[in-house]
């Protein structure tokens, strides 16, 4: 839970806690103090656009507004690796476009490893390595 982060297709959010409380979990297992866990969760999704959804639950959020919690909660206990498996998926292209920068920029200036598998090409121009997977066959794009 400190070293890796994970982004789940299907979200994968705890239905019975709002946003914040899903964000601030990963934060609650490695033992941070409720204030601090609430308030760097509020925060964090202030950031990705959903500061007035902090207290919904997932089947009170679009698919878009989980996508982006999952991202987050993935990365706000600060992981070194980050794995992302399909996070644009539920994503329009302005967030897709933001998700992508955002991955950028951890890779980049906060030296993280990110790791995405996905099917959607609008992340190719934020990636420093592309590999493809044909039949089987793995081969480097970029």
């Amino acid at each position: 839970s400190e070293r890796i982060g994970f982004v789940f297709q299907c979200f994968r959010l705890l239905h019975g806690m709002t946003a914040l409380e899903n964000v601030a979990l990963p934060l609650a297992l490695q033992g941070a103090p409720r204030a601090e866990r609430l308030a760097r969760a509020q925060e964090a999704l202030d950031r990705v656009g959903l500061s007035d959804r902090l207290h919904h639950r997932p089947d009170q959020l679009s698919g878009g507004q989980n996508q982006r919690v999952a991202i987050v909660r993935a990365l706000y206990p600060n992981p070194e690796i980050i794995l992302a498996d399909e996070p644009t998926a539920a994503l329009d292209s302005a967030h897709v476009e933001e998700v992508g920068k955002l991955f950028a920029q951890l890779a980049h200036t906060q030296n993280k490893a990110v790791v995405v598998v996905t099917h959607d090409l609008r992340l190719k121009d934020y990636a420093d390595k592309i590999f493809n997977i044909t039949d089987g066959v793995i081969s480097r794009e970029k």
